[in-house]
């Protein structure tokens, strides 16, 4: 496996436009595959997850056709029952694994899911017994999955406390129900903002949600999605690294085409930063991050922006004082666990990191000491890590291919604003 060395960082007040958001991208894909006619998506990012879900709609039926550099027109499935068994391979794309099983049990003739050896150890109960619920025929509840449907729709209970994809791809396969749906939702729904995210999407594409209540919602039955043109807004997770680097750099940072409208979490990640002393400028779809006096530590709760903990959590291992980070169990779920997996790889660098299943404590402003840091195949891990190199020599970051799930350019990024690395044994 590719490893990486941080070698050297000189940044100055560098001027970044990160790629189109995956998670975006992953609900525009799906939709389209559902709609009558085609779709065209711009900006649409370059990594394995997307080139995943591409392949997967094919699988089912979609046209997919690649017209320029990030340019992709998507038919939709116009035969829901096919000649043969499709196999959809999700790779790493926990995202997809979710969303893809949910889409399928629309079809009348079977399909098999399957992804990585990884995706397979992620828990996928919810989703599969909430399609029995409603009339589908699904044969475990771990990957690989064989079911077949269609869904015929009803009303079925989902507990949406360990993750809020399971949700998201049930909103989207109920549009094409047989009859209405009435999802009751149980335990604390995490990451809410993403499953604002799919409505938006739905939104996009014609589709309808009623909320019949705080913990029901109603889908209708047997609707028809228009298909659209879509330029993908820049993701905001990938943003807050640029926004970190910065930061560690003792500089400005100006992120374009920044999306201040995304109802996902993440997207408030400044206001973070603000409250460490950070000095944030919004300026039309520009966001300037400067460098003011060190970052102090801070009380927060993360429950709604989990994708950014990884990047936050290395911020705070060069703040003064303590940062408490909580309501973050559903972290556990993700590409890897990422309170176990990120705490006891950056207590490498020999600083006092201590965590829960539901927080983490961060004692910052120690002395640190140069290690290996695996990213355990994650690649928020892998890209938050390489950022300790701008303040600490001899980082390495072990199993570094990861980024290349939502950003495979990254390493070309960080060279491009003055953070240097080499591939290394």
């Amino acid at each position: 496996m590719p490893n990486r060395q941080v070698v050297s960082s000189h940044i100055e007040s560098p001027i970044v436009t990160v790629p189109g958001s995956k998670y975006l991208a992953n609900r525009y894909i799906a939709l389209a595959a559902l709609s009558s006619g085609t779709t065209r998506l711009s900006n649409l990012p370059e990594n394995d997850d997307i080139e995943a879900a591409l392949e997967a709609v094919k699988q089912l039926g979609a046209t997919v056709t690649s017209v320029d550099n990030g340019v992709v027109d998507i038919e939709g499935i116009k035969n829901y029952e096919l000649p043969q068994t499709a196999t959809l391979n999700c790779r790493d794309s926990g995202t997809l694994s979710r969303f893809i099983t949910a889409v399928a049990s629309n079809l009348r003739s079977q399909v098999v899911v399957d992804a990585s050896e990884q995706m397979r150890q992620r828990p996928m109960q919810e989703v599969s017994q909430s399609l029995r619920d409603l009339g589908v025929a699904v044969s475990s509840d771990a990957l690989p999955i064989s079911l077949k449907g269609p869904i015929q729709g009803g009303r079925v209970e989902l507990d949406t406390s360990r993750s809020s994809q399971y949700l998201s791809g049930l909103l989207i396969a109920c549009l094409k129900a047989k009859s209405d749906t009435y999802l009751i939702l149980k335990g604390k729904t995490v990451s809410s903002s993403y499953i604002q995210l799919t409505k938006n999407a739905i939104e996009l594409f014609g589709g309808k949600i009623e909320e019949v209540s705080e913990t029901e919602l109603k889908i209708p039955a047997n609707q028809s999605l228009t298909p659209t043109n879509i330029h993908i807004a820049s993701d905001v997770v990938s943003s807050s690294y640029f926004m970190a680097a910065g930061l560690l750099a003792e500089t400005t940072v100006t992120l374009t085409a920044f999306d201040f409208e995304s109802p996902q979490g993440e997207s408030q990640f400044y206001r973070v930063l603000e409250a460490m002393g950070a000095s944030i400028k919004a300026e039309s779809d520009k966001l300037v991050v400067g460098y003011t006096d060190q970052l102090q530590g801070i009380d927060v709760d993360m429950g709604d922006m989990p994708d950014v903990v990884p990047t936050l959590v290395v911020l705070a291992l060069f703040a003064k004082g303590e940062t408490y980070i909580h309501n973050i169990a559903h972290l556990a779920f993700k590409e890897s666990n990422r309170i176990v997996d990120l705490c006891d790889e950056l207590n490498k660098l020999g600083v006092d990191i201590e965590y829960d299943a539901d927080s983490i404590r961060i004692k910052g402003d120690q002395p640190l000491r140069p290690a290996h840091l695996s990213s355990c195949h994650d690649h928020r891990l892998a890209m938050s890590y390489a950022l300790v190199g701008i303040k600490q020599p001899g980082i390495v970051v072990t199993d570094a291919q990861a980024v290349e799930k939502s950003f495979p350019k990254y390493w070309e990024f960080l060279e491009n604003i003055g953070l240097h690395t080499e591939l290394v044994n």
